[in-house]
């Protein structure tokens, strides 16, 4: 397995949504709501956004989005307006999105939640975008905190008999906070078109493990947080008990086999309550949109989070293309983390 973080093979992006003046406020604001704390603490939201092109023909959109003669500029200002109006009510102060087009609407919904909101503490301020060159769709990070270091990684297979499909990169970038939170932005190879969709999502966990334990080189106590629409439910996960045998509920297993090492992470979907999952298929809920957390980080108050963009039964309500309505094919997940 080889990784690559090359320009020429990434289309990513990387800036602050600020001035130097308002950078200092903002490290100013997020500073004060923790003081007397001892540790720090965030309202994270991950939601799979479905298909979540702009108004403009770039030739990578969807078929569907193509031929639609309802798709235009309107239509996109009006999604983008319901997009907004969610994530302002779930209030993350880091939200992670998957299925985006590209940098400008990342750019779009920062103005547009900045513009409906008076505090600036709550403006996110800062935001990374990565996708492969000419895919149509990548994943974004939106944040009230400072975020730095952005790297991208990508796999480059030539181990399996078949050629690897077109993959998304593993984002890799750093929160700023008292102590640096590490986050891993996923979205893993979907089981749609058939064939053995599980061994490319089996080289998408080995990357990922691979670069848990790198951190955890550098820092052992890191506190680590992987993220996204992984399109794998937490049953088809391997689950092993902590060495330390302290806990009661079992811990994801991620497995590098390259280095012959795996890596315990804890799941919030393995202590939630909840009836629902993220992602309904046939009437079956699936929990395929995840929170993983390695070293000095624990997940609090994780849910599903129903609200306008589902039915009442929980279920989501998908983005309809030849009737303009709907949300997206996922529910939101959220979750405080503590570290």
């Amino acid at each position: 397995m080889q990784t690559s973080k090359k320009r020429t093979a990434f289309r990513a992006a990387f800036w602050v949504l600020a001035t130097p003046a308002l950078f200092a406020a903002c490290l100013c604001l997020c500073s004060c709501g923790n003081l007397g704390r001892k540790k720090n603490s965030l309202k994270i939201v991950n939601w799979n956004a479905q298909t979540f092109f702009d108004g403009n023909n770039d030739g990578i959109e969807y078929p569907n989005f193509v031929k639609s003669k309802k798709w235009n500029q309107d239509a996109y200002k009006d999604r983008l307006q319901k997009l907004c109006k969610a994530i302002g009510k779930m209030d993350g102060d880091l939200v992670i999105l998957e299925e985006i087009e590209n940098i400008g609407i990342v750019h779009d919904i920062s103005n547009a939640l900045a513009g409906d909101n008076w505090n600036p503490g709550k403006v996110y301020r800062y935001a990374c975008f990565a996708k492969k060159q000419g895919a149509s769709i990548g994943c974004a990070v939106l944040s009230r905190l400072p975020l730095q270091d952005l790297k991208v990684h990508c796999l480059d297979i030539q181990a399996e008999p078949s050629q690897a499909p077109s993959m998304r990169p593993l984002i890799e970038v750093d929160l700023l906070a008292p102590k640096r939170l590490k986050i891993f932005v996923n979205h893993w190879k979907s089981k749609s078109g058939g064939g053995d969709s599980c061994v490319w999502r089996r080289w998408q966990e080995s990357l990922l493990a691979q670069k848990i334990l790198e951190a955890q080189t550098d820092d052992s106590g890191a506190a680590i947080l992987c993220a996204g629409d992984f399109n794998q439910d937490i049953s088809e996960f391997a689950l092993a008990q902590a060495d330390s045998g302290q806990d009661s509920v079992p811990q994801v297993e991620l497995r590098s086999p390259f280095c012959g090492q795996k890596v315990l992470a804890r799941s919030p979907w393995l202590d939630c309550n909840s009836e629902l999952g993220s992602y309904n298929f046939r009437d079956k809920w699936e929990r395929i949109d995840h929170f993983f957390a390695c070293g000095d980080l624990t997940l609090q108050d994780f849910a599903p989070q129903t609200g306008e963009w589902s039915y009442e039964d929980g279920r989501p309500k998908p983005f309809k293309i030849h009737s303009l309505n709907g949300w997206s094919d996922h529910l939101p997940i959220a979750c405080r983390a503590e570290w």
